[in-house]
C-alpha cells in the first residue's frame, strides 16, 4: 500500500495552516506553496478536498486565507488518508463482500480485515497537534 501525493501534501499542508493560525492570522496559499515546497497549481487541487471536507475554511479580503475549521487535535491522519485514498482498507473483497464469491469460505479475509483495523486505529490516534508537539522547535522546516 502505498499513499498518494495528495494525501503526503494534504497532512503537510494541514500541519502548515496549523502552524500559520497560530497568531490568529490566515495561512496565505505563496506562503504555504513556498515553505512546503508544493506548487501552487498543485496546492490549490489539493484544498478543493480539504474545504469541501470541512476541515479547512478560506476568508477573503487582505487579511483573508486559510484557517483549520477543527481543532488541531480532532484532526486525525485517519482523516486525511480516506480523504484522499477512500476508505482504508487493504484488499476489495474486504470492504465489497458481495463481489467476492469466496467470502463465505476465505481463510484470509479476517486476517486482512484485523491488518485494516490495525492501521485504520493506528491513524486514528495521531492527530495533528500530536505532530506539531512532537516537532516542536522545528515546525517552519517541517516536511513529510
Amino acid at each position: 500500500m502505498r499513499l498518494s501525493t495528495k494525501s503526503r501534501y494534504g497532512l503537510r499542508i494541514l500541519l502548515q495552516i496549523a502552524i500559520d493560525n497560530r497568531d490568529g492570522k490566515a495561512a496565505q496559499g505563496k506562503s504555504i506553496s513556498k515553505k512546503q515546497e508544493i506548487s501552487e497549481p498543485y496546492l490549490e487541487q489539493i484544498m478543493i478536498p480539504l474545504k469541501n471536507s470541512g476541515l479547512v475554511r478560506t476568508t477573503r479580503g487582505c487579511n483573508g486565507g486559510y484557517f483549520l475549521n477543527k481543532d488541531p487535535k480532532d484532526i486525525t491522519i485517519l482523516n486525511v488518508i480516506e480523504l484522499f485514498e477512500g476508505e482504508l482498507n487493504l484488499v476489495d473483497c474486504v470492504s465489497e463482500e458481495k463481489n467476492c464469491p469466496r467470502i463465505k469460505n476465505c481463510q484470509t479475509s479476517n486476517v486482512w480485515k484485523k491488518i485494516a483495523s490495525s492501521l485504520r486505529d493506528a491513524a486514528d490516534e495521531i492527530t495533528l497537534a500530536s505532530i506539531l508537539e512532537e516537532h516542536k522547535g522545528n515546525e517552519l522546516e517541517y516536511a513529510i
